[in-house]
């Protein structure tokens, strides 16, 4: 940033003095002066403005009415309902009244509107009712478009119809919320106030029509799938219930004696055991006892053997047939008991879907007892009244014309200031040529060229009198060291009043009582016959042949000076001003006259001007106010001073002082009001 910065201040710095002086500061003043002084067209403007706004708000503008049907939304629960997920009152959150707003807006309810009011068959909502106008903006467009695509454009079908008014429907229709509230507002503008109203109430009826069908379709849709759950959890429950009585039926499982007398036979048969077996080891024992007898005793041990062996083989038969007794026992009381957990697996089984049957049950009495009583979850408040006037809103259209017309009206004055091509302000002239401006020599409205002299005759305090005059001071004045005795007359172009301020300036400077010859050197374009009735002489013939003056010059009583007007080009001027007999020529007018002034022709379409000006004490250069485009009056001024005559002054011409307010610039003749004669 700091680089950028400082970047911008060395281009500062870097400007030329010729430069920073082009760099013209914003004149809010002059801006200010401008848009008053171009009051009467923006007051045109707004004029045009309002009267177009008022023939669009009064003639074609249709008028729009709007009707409101109010809407509360019920944010309790329907006392009628007990089941949560089918019958629960409206949720008041934010997202809930969003979602209601839309289900208000949406396609659904719209097309039942459109249906029940029959409004495909209103010009104001299917346009394909109205013919349409071969110049209309829409015709126009069609056409556009078949022309671009190559393909005519079918008519819509009824679908097609259907959906259009659907779309205009819904640019006709508005849904919004009271703040802070749970009230719907439905709006409805059509060109039509009762009509506005009837579809407002019949949109809000739709509403609520739609949530009862659909509380009920809901509903339905539940009855018929609790029935459905409900009849398969009876089968569900039969099934099990058949079982639990086949399993007792086949096996007793559920007699819990029989378990009771296993068990009791199953200790009495362990104890049996255990004794059989602790006497079979103790007959084992003492039978080792024996074999560990002396020899010498076997006589006596002998028949106690016998009858150790019997009891050995005795209790060995007793305790085999005691274990298989046991596992015999053993194995029906597992059954019994595998059976007796069986059933209670599945009477548990069966409770819990005895239970679900009946809840499903009570659920589907509950929501059948419903049917026929859903409630929506809104109800109207307030039915539409006959629809407002809401639009066009004609004050307010014609107020925003009013600023929109100053507007263009003030940027049309703005515009043509800043775009003017020519010079309005003789400061900018000045400044523009680095030159004096000795004079705003104003407009005279003149049916023909003779009437210049008469005018200045018989208004000699006119403002034209006093701007000649004015000018004429400043070029007397303008060199101290000496006073200019050749005097010549140019422009950049032709049409800039160079002649009107020669022929002005020739008769101000004889009112001085000197001298004075005006010489008209546009030998291509003369125009001194039309402005003092007079005939032509052959210029280039005095010239060359040295006639003597007298027999050609011209007198008008009017002017008070001698006049050498110019019959037309015989030879070519740029060669006779280049020869030296036009500098005797004019040593010897300079002998004869105190003034000499010369009309030459414009500097830049030929080169008379640059040639004439070596034989001149100064030059006027005159500059078409609002009209010579900058360029040609700086290539002009160049074009003199590649021959070295310097431009003693310029005169800003033929100002109109009507226009000049428009810039925001004011003439000298604005100011000496008081002093001129009108």
């Amino acid at each position: 940033m700091g680089k950028l910065v400082e970047d911008k201040t060395m281009k500062i710095q870097n400007l030329s003095a010729v430069e920073i002086q082009r760099i013209e500061p914003l004149d809010m003043l002059g801006l200010v002066r401008a848009v008053w002084y171009g009051k009467l067209t923006i007051a045109i403007s707004i004029a045009l403005a309002v009267l177009a706004a008022g023939y669009y708000a009064f003639a074609v503008a249709q008028p729009k009415y709007a009707a409101t049907t109010t809407l509360k939304i019920e944010t309790g629960a329907n006392p009628m309902a007990e089941v949560e997920h089918l019958a629960t009152g409206f949720s008041p959150d934010q997202t809930s009244l969003n979602t209601e707003a839309a289900v208000l807006r949406s396609r659904h309810l719209l097309e039942q509107v459109v249906t029940r009011l029959d409004l495909t068959a209103d010009p104001a909502f299917n346009r394909y009712l109205v013919p349409r106008a071969p110049l209309s903006l829409m015709a126009m467009r069609e056409r556009l478009r078949v022309m671009l695509s190559g393909n005519a454009i079918a008519p819509p079908d009824a679908a097609g119809i259907i959906d259009k008014t659907i779309d205009n429907l819904a640019n006709a229709l508005h849904v919004g919320t009271l703040r802070d509230t749970h009230i719907f507002q439905i709006t409805v503008t059509t060109g039509n106030a009762r009509q506005a109203a009837q579809i407002a109430d019949m949109l809000a009826n739709v509403y609520l029509s739609d949530q009862i069908s659909a509380k009920q379709a809901a509903t339905e849709a539940a009855v018929n799938w609790l029935s459905a759950r409900v009849y398969d959890l009876q089968l569900e429950l039969e099934a099990k219930e058949t079982e639990v009585n086949d399993l007792i039926a086949r096996n007793r499982a559920n007699d819990t004696a029989i378990l009771d007398a296993l068990s009791r036979q199953s200790v009495e048969a362990d104890e049996r055991l255990q004794a059989a077996r602790q006497a079979l080891i103790s007959a084992q024992l003492k039978m080792q006892g024996l074999d560990a007898t002396p020899a010498g005793l076997g006589s006596t041990a002998r028949p106690n053997r016998a009858r150790l062996q019997a009891e050995i083989e005795r209790y060995g038969e007793q305790t085999a047939a005691l274990e298989i007794f046991q596992s015999s026992i053993n194995t029906q009381l597992a059954d019994h008991s595998a059976n007796l957990v069986a059933l209670q697996q599945l009477r548990r089984e069966a409770d819990a879907t005895r239970v679900l049957y009946e809840t499903f049950l009570a659920r589907l009495q509950e929501t059948s007892i419903q049917r026929g009583l859903q409630n929506a979850d809104s109800r109207i408040l307030t039915q539409a009244a006959p629809g407002r006037y809401v639009g066009p809103r004609k004050v307010l259209i014609l107020l925003i014309a009013a600023v929109l017309g100053g507007l263009a009206g003030t940027a049309i004055v703005l515009i043509r200031n800043g775009m003017k091509n020519g010079f309005t302000d003789p400061d900018a002239l000045g400044n523009a040529l680095n030159l004096p401006v000795f004079a705003q020599i104003p407009r005279i409205n003149m049916r023909k060229p003779t009437e210049l002299l008469d005018y200045l005759q018989a208004k000699p305090t006119s403002a034209l009198a006093e701007l000649i005059r004015h000018l004429r001071t400043s070029l007397l004045l303008a060199d101290p060291s000496r006073v200019p005795q050749v005097i010549l007359s140019t422009s950049s172009v032709p049409g800039e009043g160079k002649t009107t301020q020669s022929i002005a300036l020739a008769h101000h400077l004889s009112n001085l009582g000197k001298s004075v010859l005006l010489i008209e050197a546009d030998m291509r374009q003369p125009t001194f016959q039309t402005y003092l009735h007079c005939r032509g002489s052959d210029l280039a013939a005095i010239v060359t042949d040295d006639l003597p003056l007298a027999p050609h010059i011209r007198k008008d009583p009017r002017l008070r000076a001698d006049v050498l007007p110019s019959g037309g080009m015989t030879t070519n001027p740029a060669d006779l001003f280049s020869d030296q007999a036009f500098a005797s020529f004019m040593q010897k007018v300079r002998a004869e006259y105190d003034f000499v002034v010369i009309d030459a022709p414009p500097v830049l379409p030929v080169p008379d001007a640059r040639l004439l000006a070596q034989h001149c004490d100064s030059v006027l250069y005159a500059v078409r106010w609002d009209s010579t485009d900058s360029r040609l009056v700086q290539a002009g001024k160049a074009a003199l001073e590649t021959v070295h005559v310097p431009i003693a002054g310029l005169v800003l011409g033929r100002v109109d002082a009507r226009k000049v307010h428009r810039y925001g610039d004011a003439s000298l003749a604005d100011y000496g009001r008081a002093y001129y004669q009108n």
